[in-house]
């Protein structure tokens, strides 16, 4: 894939690094991320609709660093690379660096990973769920990340967990929770203990980005009373 959409020099302060000091206080991380992507119907139509949209992305990028509290720069980038072909199906390289500058003060600048992924890196499974369809996007030791799937007229029934956090936000359609409807793109999370769910009163299906730690439990799904 020719054309690319880059975004430069993004910072964000998070929970990165394997030793004890790094797992108490966030430190800058810096993201330099390119998209592959046919860019010819955009750059027609005058559309953001027909591309990707950048400003989103890296809304969608920093919800993942700051919710993760991740060990290793190689865990992050495959994740977020897994979740950014999984969100923009337009989309069909991502090559992406993350930059810590604090990893060898005194010796170094900053310490580095650098991976290219491509669609055929992260094959899809879908499992039937009583709302819909849930798709997996990757499944790792530490996370897992989901497309839920919720049909018309379908509902997630309230419920909370004992184990997992989780990070949410809806991708396309709409839904409601506690007889508000929620904003799409905004992310949520939804630490232990604490109710949710979702509602599809709409007349289309709608899906929810979803990054559990660790990888969902089923037992940890643990409905109550709405």
């Amino acid at each position: 894939m020719s054309d690319t959409i880059a975004i430069r020099g993004l910072q964000v302060d998070c929970i990165i690094g394997v030793h004890p000091h790094e797992r108490d206080d966030p430190q800058p991380l810096g993201v330099d991320l390119e998209l592959g992507l046919d860019l010819r119907k955009p750059g027609r139509t005058g559309r953001i609709g027909d591309t990707c949209d950048y400003a989103r992305v890296a809304t969608e990028v920093c919800a993942m660093l700051e919710f993760r509290r991740y060990q290793l720069l190689e865990a992050a980038a495959e994740e977020i690379c897994a979740m950014l072909l999984g969100l923009h199906p337009e989309v069909e390289t991502t090559s992406l660096r993350l930059n810590k500058p604090r990893a060898l003060t005194g010796i170094a600048d900053a310490a580095m990973v650098r991976v290219r992924r491509t669609r055929t890196d992260y094959p899809r499974r879908f499992e039937t769920s009583k709302f819909g369809q849930v798709e997996i996007l990757l499944e790792t030791r530490e996370a897992g990340l989901y497309l839920l799937h919720v049909e018309s007229g379908r509902a997630i029934p309230p419920h909370h967990h004992e184990v997992m956090r989780e990070l949410e936000w809806i991708v396309a359609g709409e839904l409601q929770w506690d007889g508000a409807q929620l904003p799409i793109h905004v992310a949520r999370e939804w630490p232990v203990g604490q109710i949710h769910g979702y509602d599809n009163q709409s007349e289309r299906r709608a899906t929810v980005f979803c990054c559990d730690t660790p990888p969902f439990i089923p037992a940890d799904e643990i409905e109550v009373s709405a």
